[in-house]
């Protein structure tokens, strides 16, 4: 009977260490499946950015982004042409700045607990972080949407995460 209580006892352990989300992650969801399809370690300055092809131009667009306490810091663009759609930066007080053919705006500082990017079908969104490049569209179907979110996840996510990859 004691043998029991223990087994018991390590097997509920063990479930929950596996499914109590616990570590804080950088997480991107399909959010047609509302599945997580990328994660990753989430701490304070963490810096990664986002790239894509615009549209119209047909000109790279580069967003740079921070992690500070849990959340999503857009702190710098840079693109090599206004175009539609793009930004009015005035509103963020902001001034344009042309350096090396390209127009560089800094001292952003957009706090977002979370952003989406509809993955184009030709636009070639990458996420670039800790030194890799990964088109979204390797995650998420294009034409659909890519949802970005510092999270708590479980053992048992970032196990069936790795399974996928």
């Amino acid at each position: 009977m004691k043998h029991r209580y223990i087994l018991v006892t390590i097997v509920a352990l063990i479930i929950i260490v596996l499914f109590i989300p616990m570590f804080n992650m950088l997480t991107i969801t399909d959010v047609e499946s509302s599945r997580i399809v990328f994660a990753d370690r989430a701490f304070d300055d963490k810096e990664f950015y986002t790239s894509f092809i615009h549209s119209v131009n047909r000109k790279h667009v580069y967003e740079y982004y921070r992690i500070v306490n849990n959340h999503f810091v857009l702190y710098k663009t840079s693109f090599y042409a206004y175009g539609a759609g793009m930004p009015d930066f005035e509103d963020y007080k902001q001034k344009p700045v042309l350096k090396d053919g390209m127009v560089h705006i800094d001292n952003l500082n957009i706090e977002m607990e979370s952003f989406s990017i509809f993955v184009g079908r030709v636009a070639n969104h990458s996420l670039h972080i800790d030194n890799k490049t990964y088109k979204l569209s390797n995650f998420v179907e294009p034409g659909k949407t890519a949802y970005f979110k510092i999270q708590k996840v479980s053992i048992y996510t970032l196990l069936r995460r790795l399974n996928h990859e």
